[in-house]
């Protein structure tokens, strides 16, 4: 049970003679009627709170007020701004610690023999594609130099590198 909970009915929340008739979801309003019949309205989203006479024009707050108003929500925004730039700076981290192990420098670690090149694989490629492109049969781009033990037909990937002859 919340905190207030026995305070979450009319009876407990509105003065004395006061009850809830209606509530219009256009304006976001509730209505209200006192004891002598006459009606008031709630504040903007607001079951509880300031109650204004129905029908009647609500006073507009001051300059002041508003400068105010602009002045608090800057100065939350300033408050807010490093735990943003925490966050950012955790995921930024987050993102190239899971992103290095895929780096790009990989064409430097492939070793072809004499007289190959290394190719990056594209999408759709596959390991019979490669090796019919480059005249060979798919046991021998497998048994080539750079390739041999490395080279995984059934799960190559995008952005692999492997070893064809010149």
């Amino acid at each position: 049970m919340g905190r207030w909970a026995d305070q979450d009915s009319d009876e407990q929340r509105l003065p004395d003679g006061m009850h809830r008739v209606g509530y219009d979801a256009d304006t976001q309003t509730y209505t209200f009627q006192d004891a002598e019949g006459r009606f008031y309205e709630s504040e903007e989203g607001n079951r509880y709170g300031k109650l204004w006479p129905a029908g009647q024009a609500r006073p507009q707050p001051s300059s002041t007020e508003t400068a105010a108003v602009k002045s608090a929500n800057r100065e939350s925004i300033r408050m807010m701004l490093p735990f943003a730039l925490l966050v950012l700076v955790f995921l930024f981290l987050m993102f190239k610690f899971i992103n290095s192990g895929s780096a790009d420098d990989t064409a430097a670690q492939v070793q072809c023999g004499d007289g190959a090149a290394a190719v990056q694989v594209q999408k759709g490629d596959s390991c019979w594609k490669i090796a019919e492109a480059h005249g060979l049969g798919v046991d021998e781009l497998v048994a080539l130099a750079g390739n041999k033990g490395r080279l995984v037909c059934e799960g190559l990937g995008i952005g692999e590198w492997v070893c064809v002859p010149e």
